[in-house]
């Protein structure tokens, strides 16, 4: 219907409730950045909701926010000048590595650094977590194979 408070593109709720999900803005300036969320959260359509029973959602948050991801969405994703701009083909086909026996112990510390992050940041939301985020980095390519000279790509070096 037309009425003056009727909202445009109206999402379903189900969206911003219930199980943990990943929160990211679509246009980002610098690097995109993934927010895990286990709490009701409602947000605009300048946001992706990322929600997924196939995947844990820490380990997918962890992976999301690697300079290994920022490198594939920079390169397989559209830009917009320096700025990211998230789309939902490119998040889709970012090749998840899978966690099978030979590597679910780094898939675990991945997880564990995630929820550093999240205890760090939410008794002191400046929080430094740098060092936390270079683990999960190193982690990331341990787990997609990377040599170091491949490494120095993705870092720039």
């Amino acid at each position: 219907d037309n009425k003056p408070y009727g909202l445009h593109r109206a999402r379903d709720e189900k969206f911003f409730k219930g199980s943990p999900r990943i929160v990211a803005l679509r246009k980002c300036v610098g690097e995109p950045k993934f927010s895990y969320v286990d709490f009701d959260c409602y947000v605009s359509a300048t946001f992706y909701i990322i929600k997924t029973q196939r995947i844990n959602v820490k380990y997918l948050t962890g992976l999301l926010n690697s300079k290994l991801v920022a490198f594939w969405l920079k390169h397989k994703g559209k830009m917009q000048g320096n700025n990211y701009q998230i789309d939902k083909e490119p998040l889709l086909n970012i090749p998840i590595a899978d966690t099978n026996s030979k590597n679910q112990k780094i898939a675990d510390e991945l997880v564990n650094s995630v929820d550093e992050i999240l205890k760090a940041k939410e008794q002191d939301k400046n929080a430094n977590t740098q060092e936390l985020e270079n683990k999960i980095n190193s982690l990331v390519y341990k787990l997609y194979n990377l040599t170091e000279d491949e490494i120095k790509i993705i870092e720039g070096r």
